[in-house]
């Protein structure tokens, strides 16, 4: 018989932003386990509903966190913000009898309600509940392009290791798209040369990747961080149109908005 597993997450927003509603169902292909996520305001639920899942609870409180990842790093690149998710509590339940078992989700009682007068709130939802669905269905699907996304998200909550997680993420695209560095220099606007004089620096000179002997370390300057990670965007999206022809790319100005929007006030408190 299966079990079911819920697990409560505090969506964090340093500029007081909140998130929509949003209702999703997702199946594992392997597992056919399925899951059901709430989420709106300031938290989001996680149901996980299949055979054998109180076998290891370890797992499950891993998995629940990977998933919160997926949803962080997915309002991140559909322009809502930049949250934490911090886990709350946990509900176990075991061998449910499949046979009377009529689950209905009605975890978050949050719903956006915007003033009449409020209508460029309404208008902005609206595109972010697009956005969100278009990128959280590719990520789901496009395991390297999640992990590409996912570093421009740390890239943001650790600008003392923005460059580390803006090479790897570089390395996930090339595997992503199957491209070279020049290809990629093209996607995100800039010449072969700048980008070699970037791998060398996060490789050899100024132990951003590598140890190196001299022991120099530099750290993003506040001023210029953003602008790193918004170029970066920019060029995955342009990455990602190489491999899904439905997707139209974003402009400069968007990639720049989705990082303002995110960035936190202070980036060394």
């Amino acid at each position: 018989m299966p079990d079911l597993v819920i697990s409560i997450f505090k969506l964090e927003n340093e500029k007081g932003l909140i998130v929509p509603s949003i209702s999703l169902k997702y199946v594992e292909k392997d597992t056919n386990i399925e899951w059901t996520i709430n989420c709106g305001g300031t938290r989001v639920y996680f149901m996980r509903f299949g055979v054998g899942l109180l076998k290891n609870i370890d797992d499950q409180a891993a998995d629940s966190h990977f998933m919160a990842n997926r949803i962080t790093t997915t309002l991140f690149m559909s322009g809502c913000g930049l949250f934490r998710a911090n886990a709350m509590g946990r509900v176990l339940i075991e061998n449910i009898p499949v046979s009377t078992a009529n689950i209905t989700t009605h975890l978050d009682l949050w719903k956006q309600s915007p003033k009449k007068d409020d209508k460029e709130k309404e208008e902005e939802n609206k595109i972010i509940l697009k956005e969100f669905s278009n990128w959280y269905a590719f990520i789901c699907q496009n395991m390297l392009f999640r992990r590409a996304v996912e570093d421009a998200y740390y890239a943001l909550l650790s600008p003392v290791e923005v460059d580390f997680y803006l090479y790897r993420g570089m390395e996930w695209l090339l595997k992503a798209a199957d491209i070279g560095w020049e290809d990629l220099a093209k996607n995100i606007g800039i010449s072969v040369k700048a980008i070699k004089a970037f791998k060398k620096s996060v490789n050899v000179d100024l132990g951003q990747r590598h140890g190196i002997a001299s022991g120099k370390k530099r750290r993003a300057i506040a001023e210029e961080y953003g602008s790193l990670i918004a170029d970066y965007l920019y060029g995955l999206c342009n990455v990602r149109k190489r491999v899904d022809k439905s997707f139209s790319g974003i402009t400069p100005k968007r990639a720049a908005d989705i990082v303002f929007k995110a960035m936190p006030f202070v980036p060394y408190p």
